[in-house]
């Protein structure tokens, strides 16, 4: 017998590849300091109750509010996913119009499916080389025209670190009397420097969800929920997080956000020089040709807001796919990043990370660039329409009897899961939505580059039987 998990565990940890992907602790124990081991409690009354705070978890969710600038903050011990479904089902009804970016978190679409809304999809706007940028406010204005929407769903930043105009989406949102659910799993780091992008709460937004253990020194599953409005009802919020959190909670977890929070916020040089050495790593990567930095020229583009520079979004312009570098980089370098797609990488830093790791990332990269030639990137393609109701609520969906048909008879149908190629994670057949002639033919293109499609298996896709 062997014990599978663990010894895959100690393999890595003998194998020890410089980490650039999540989580943000980076296994850097200056960042980690305690052995949390000796932690894992369960709610006696000296160490308070997740579940009804009033005592010390209470006192850090107020200081996490505080640094936040929310009104009320909730500590998360399953991740940004309870949080995303917790705020859809706290403020939203069953049959409510809510209009979500297609290519929001699977967290997103199980929450649809709770909670009974109704979705209309807003698609993103795509870069030329098939990458998600911002939500179009055009777009917006022609959904709450036709629809009677109560909350706008949306993820800011994107994983490639782009985010959309929160303030402006804020205001359209709440001028028709919505709310505004901001996933911003992986911004969690930007409160801490304002030489980052503008926090979701601070331009407007009414729900927030931060995944601290993606983009921060936490552990895993560590997230903070945060309300700032008055047309939230903050008791449902609180007991959707309740419904959502396990009963059993992990007072590591909770720990690790909350030394985070203090150490962060009492060590100011922290942040300061980590973003000094991000700075400095990029202006080396900007030279690159083949293995091209996407860099804050493309703010403005694609109704791309801003752009998280800490996050290294690399496009790889040649024969050569992103998962092959990313295999080199781990073979050669010993660097293991976060994703690797067929026409890009991406790396993710944290305030964790140490100089010599970052400097070793920048160096194979470039010495990589010197060796590669350049090639044009052939885009995938995507025809979502703009704003779209889709012909089931995914409850709907889910409730369904269903069947696998072959891709060329499942045309007409609508797919029981999303038809989606990841990476870069956005759909071509929503939740809900009818599979057409056209997704047909985008599906072999896509299979003719070598693109993973989740939702298809063998060529056949789970359909709602007619």
């Amino acid at each position: 017998m062997s014990a599978f998990i663990l010894d895959k565990l100690l393999e890595l940890q003998e194998k020890n590849a410089y980490p650039l992907h999540m989580p943000g602790h980076k296994r850097n124990l200056n960042f980690m300091p305690y052995d949390f081991r000796t932690m894992d409690l369960t709610e006696t009354g000296e160490v308070d109750n997740l579940h009804n705070p009033q005592d010390i978890i209470k006192s850090s969710q107020s200081a996490m509010a505080e640094l936040l600038g929310a009104e009320h903050s909730f500590y998360l011990v399953n991740g940004g996913t309870s949080g995303v479904v917790s705020a859809i089902l706290g403020s939203c009804n069953e049959g409510d119009y809510v209009l979500v970016a297609s290519n929001c978190h699977k967290s997103v679409y199980n929450a649809l499916t709770l909670s009974g809304v109704k979705p209309i999809y807003i698609s993103p706007e795509i870069t030329e080389e098939s990458l998600c940028g911002g939500i179009n406010i055009r777009n917006l204005f022609r959904a709450f025209e036709n629809y009677d929407i109560k909350a706008v769903i949306i993820t800011s930043p994107t994983y490639e670190g782009f985010t959309c105009d929160i303030k402006t989406i804020a205001d359209v949102a709440h001028k028709h009397n919505a709310i505004l659910i901001v996933d911003e799993c992986h911004g969690s780091h930007f409160v801490f420097s304002d030489k980052l992008p503008h926090t979701a709460l601070s331009q407007g937004a009414d729900i927030v969800v931060n995944s601290w253990h993606k983009t921060l020194p936490a552990l895993n599953q560590a997230a903070v929920l945060s309300v700032k409005s008055d047309k939230v009802d903050i008791q449902r919020i609180k007991d959707s997080v309740s419904m959502t959190n396990t009963t059993s909670p992990s007072y590591p977890i909770l720990a690790s956000i909350d030394y985070a929070r203090e150490l962060l916020t009492t060590d100011k040089h922290l942040f300061t020089s980590y973003l000094e050495l991000v700075r400095e790593a990029r202006a080396e990567l900007v030279h690159c040709k083949v293995l091209k930095l996407v860099n804050e020229s493309i703010k403005g583009e694609h109704d791309i807001y801003d752009i998280d520079i800490t996050r290294f979004t690399i496009m790889v312009r040649s024969e050569m796919s992103g998962s092959d570098v990313a295999k080199i980089l781990l073979d050669k370098y010993n660097l293991q990043i976060e994703m690797a797609g067929p026409h890009h990488i991406i790396a993710i830093t944290s305030v964790a990370d140490d100089e010599k790791g970052i400097k070793k990332f920048v160096k194979a990269i470039t010495d990589l660039d010197k060796k590669l030639e350049r090639k044009f990137i052939e885009k995938i393609p995507f025809t979502s329409p703009n704003v779209f109701e889709p012909e089931m609520t995914p409850r709907q969906v889910f409730y369904s009897q269903k069947e696998y048909l072959p891709l060329d008879k499942a045309v007409g149908k609508v797919p029981a899961s999303i038809i989606m190629p990841y990476p870069p994670g956005i759909p071509v057949v929503s939740l809900g939505q009818k599979f057409t002639k056209e997704n047909l033919e985008n599906i072999r293109l896509l299979q003719h580059q070598d693109v993973n499609i989740i939702g298809i298996e063998d060529n056949k896709i789970l359909v709602v039987k007619s």
